[in-house]
């Protein structure tokens, strides 16, 4: 299984406006540079996000975007969803002949199991993560 450089890209960037207070504005530019995202690319993702009740947007002076919601609140899964469609471990969808059941069986629960793993993080938990791996000290 692997995500798309678009959903990399969704989730670099809500990380990113998830570690700022809440109700901050972020500027496309701001963000497009600040995590090395083809601006144009970003443009359309944010899009998407906000038509998904993930962002909000601002208009004039000061304008942008920030989160609908709070970060623990916001799911991964609901994200990779948002922007990749449903997660599909098989290829060729659930209704293919040529896998045996048991195959298909085994595929499903992997299939439900990383849904619910994907659904149960935030972007709350990642940002505990990436906090929890910067506590660490190397002092001597």
């Amino acid at each position: 299984m692997k995500i798309s450089k678009k959903a990399e890209y969704a989730l670099r960037a809500l990380v990113a406006m998830s570690r700022s207070s809440v109700g901050t504005v972020f500027s496309i530019q701001t963000l497009a540079s600040e995590e090395s995202i083809p601006l144009k690319f970003l443009e359309q993702i944010l899009l998407v996000l906000r038509k998904g009740g993930i962002l909000h947007s601002r208009r004039g002076a000061g304008g942008g975007y920030q989160l609908a919601r709070a970060a623990s609140r916001i799911s991964v899964g609901e994200i990779l969803e948002l922007i990749d469609g449903p997660l599909q471990l098989l290829p060729g969808g659930e209704g293919t002949n040529t896998i045996s059941p048991g195959l298909l069986s085994a595929f499903r629960e992997l299939n439900e199991d990383i849904q619910q793993k994907l659904s149960a993080l935030t972007l709350a938990d990642i940002l505990q993560r990436e906090q929890a791996r910067g506590a660490v000290s190397f002092e001597i």
